[in-house]
């Protein structure tokens, strides 16, 4: 009954005990769904894009076998009854019912749970119990603006990304297997709670609020994403330069190398001592032509790292970068290089190293470059400040580059209002 333009089924009830599967996919004509009470043996429900429906039947509560069910684009969808009673359900999607304003009742077996651009303002405590759910997905939930709710701690993967969140408490501190936490365009959040040691990413990129983050973050294997984030104060920086990398980066706005890295050099090649162990930095530019991007191509970084003197040409590092062409200004890209040539490539130990960075599709440009060259595990974090030389100075920056995106956005009149508020962004800068 795929797409079809059916606004109801029967009436009363049917015997379907040999139902197993109702797909009614595409179906933008159907209001109301019948009574379904005798489908005890129905497992998989399939309402995709069901524009027309107002509400799910209660006699739902009955299906004890449906392992599936999908509600995705529901967009006039309002009541859900509950579906507490269904043990074998694994899997909830409810993307899209954007009239939907209050949590379903449902099983505390669920696996995998979306509950995505719908208007629920408050998520249920009882999510605690859920001791087998691995994935949470409440992105797009404008109404949301605190997150305080305790999960357990077999969640993997946490998106709240594009909601209203403007606080997140430290109730994911304690998530010791989450390896992903999506926090991407939650514009309205100001700071990071403690996060677990476990996570494996973290994307809070397009946060324009964001200023404070955990100190320290202890995330060492984890790919920090805080690309736009415009808004970092010094601690936040501090928190992310003197982070120890164990198989993480991080990437943040910047324009400077900052000066923890000992060894600096402008343009896209430095030569250094021979070490086991570096911490890496590059400035990439944003200066390229954005309508010209092949949106197909993904941005990859490619270090090149040569012994000078030795029989062995180079070795070639490649870090892939996410959505460069979104970057609104120059970013701070920071990776760390572990045993990069075994012995006896460094005999005689003095030999120096050249790295050379570089485009793999010249969609992007690497103005400067430094390295901080480590002994052991605690020199990545020895140094005691931000890292930047003038932090102060860059920070304003930062803030100037925000108000002139944000002051884009407005009309004349807008502009005509708040002229007298503001600041004269020329008054502030750094003679």
């Amino acid at each position: 009954m795929a797409y079809s333009k059916l606004e109801k089924l029967w009436e009363g009830t049917q015997p379907l005990v040999n139902l197993k599967k109702m797909n009614f996919r595409g179906s933008s004509c159907l209001k109301k769904l019948p009574d379904l009470s005798n489908a005890s043996n129905l497992e998989r429900l399939d309402l995709f894009e069901c524009i027309a429906l107002v509400e799910l039947p209660s006699s739902i509560s009955n299906l004890r076998k449906l392992n599936y069910l999908e509600t995705n684009s529901c967009t006039s969808l309002q009541v859900i009854p509950t579906l507490i009673n269904l043990a074998f359900l694994k899997e909830i999607n409810m993307m899209g019912c954007s009239r939907l304003r209050s949590f379903p009742d449902i099983p505390t077996n669920i696996i995998r749970l979306s509950v995505m651009d719908t208007k629920i303002a408050e998520l249920p405590s009882s999510l605690g119990h859920f001791s087998l759910l691995e994935s949470f997905n409440i992105r797009g939930n404008v109404n949301l603006k605190t997150f305080s709710t305790h999960l357990p701690t077999s969640i993997t993967e946490l998106h709240l990304d594009n909601s209203g969140i403007e606080s997140i408490t430290d109730c994911i501190k304690g998530l010791h297997n989450l390896r992903g936490l999506a926090l991407s365009n939650c514009k309205k959040l100001k700071s990071l709670p403690k996060l677990p040691g476990s996570l494996k990413w973290l994307r809070p990129n397009h946060c324009e609020s964001l200023e404070r983050v955990s100190e320290p973050l202890n995330t060492p294997n984890a790919d920090l994403d805080f690309s736009n984030c415009f808004k970092l104060g010094r601690q936040a920086r501090r928190a992310i330069f003197q982070q120890w990398f164990v198989g993480g980066l991080a990437l943040l706005p910047g324009r400077k190398v900052p000066a923890l890295f000992d060894h600096r050099a402008r343009g896209n090649s430095l030569t250094i001592p021979h070490s086991t162990s570096y911490k890496v930095c590059v400035v990439i530019s944003t200066e390229f032509d954005h309508q010209a991007k092949d949106s197909t191509i993904v941005s990859r970084l490619l270090c090149r790292c040569r012994v000078i003197g030795s029989l062995v040409n180079f070795t070639d590092i490649t870090f892939v970068l996410s959505d460069v062409c979104k970057y609104r200004m120059e970013h701070l890209f920071i990776f760390y290089i572990l045993d990069m040539f075994p012995m006896p490539f460094f005999y005689p130990p003095s030999r120096e190293i050249v790295l050379e960075f570089s485009s793999q599709f010249q969609d992007f440009n690497i103005i400067e470059c430094g390295v901080q060259i480590l002994k052991d595990e605690t020199d990545g974090n020895k140094n005691g400040g931000s890292g930047d030389e003038d932090d102060l100075w860059y920070i304003l920056q930062l803030h100037l580059q925000y108000i002139h995106e944000f002051s884009k956005s407005l009309d004349k009149e807008e502009k005509r209002m708040i002229a007298s508020l503001s600041l004269n962004p020329a008054e502030c800068q750094t003679k």
